[in-house]
């Protein structure tokens, strides 16, 4: 076999592995992640301050632009690029603002990671429970592969889905309004709520 071959053959086998590695972490990076963040929200006073830091540690995992596009649907592909840059930041600061909105909720709760599961090939879904209001619940983070890495695409909060919830709010603003609308919208801080 040639060295070129064989070259070819260990970044086949060795990329699978790599692949593989990062699949088998999701359950322990993301227990780790969440055990921080939980104590950055037990030490930080300032939720404003405490959100940015958490972000920090999550920013990597989310998918910010494909949750956008997802959630705008078959209505993303008709934006000009100008407008899918405009759409995806706003996106990303109404999520994390909301996120925000919602950390004095959870600042004295405890979250467990109870694992995941690899529901088809290209999706895993990674379960953790929590205490609410005495009432037991589940966040479920659902990625997906992406450039030898998974990412998170959605979350399902306490049974409900970022996508679907933020799909549904922008489809009512479309109906009387145009993109301009939903992105002001948007700007000025669509809440996150079930419909």
């Amino acid at each position: 076999m040639s060295f070129l071959k064989r070259f070819i053959v260990f970044l086949i086998v060795f990329g699978s592995f790599v692949f593989a590695l990062e699949l088998n972490n999701i359950d322990k990076e993301m227990k780790d992640k969440i055990e921080k963040s939980l104590a950055i929200l037990k030490t930080q006073s300032n939720v404003n301050i405490a959100a940015k830091d958490i972000f920090v540690l999550f920013d990597d995992v989310f998918d910010y632009k494909l949750m956008a596009q997802l959630s705008l649907s078959k209505d993303y592909k008709n934006l000009t690029q100008s407008q899918k840059d405009e759409f995806d930041e706003a996106y990303e600061n109404n999520l994390k603002s909301n996120f925000t909105s919602k950390l004095e909720l959870y600042k004295n709760e405890n979250i467990s990671v109870l694992g995941g599961d690899r529901i088809k090939d290209n999706r895993y879904n990674l379960k953790a429970s929590i205490i609410v209001d005495g009432a037991l619940n589940y966040i479920v983070f659902k990625f997906y592969p992406k450039n030898d890495n998974w990412l998170i695409y959605d979350v399902d909060v306490l049974g409900i889905s970022v996508i679907q919830t933020y799909r549904t709010q922008f489809a009512d603003i479309l109906k009387n309004g145009d993109f301009n609308t939903l992105l002001d919208r948007l700007k000025d801080g669509i809440a996150f709520e079930k419909k």
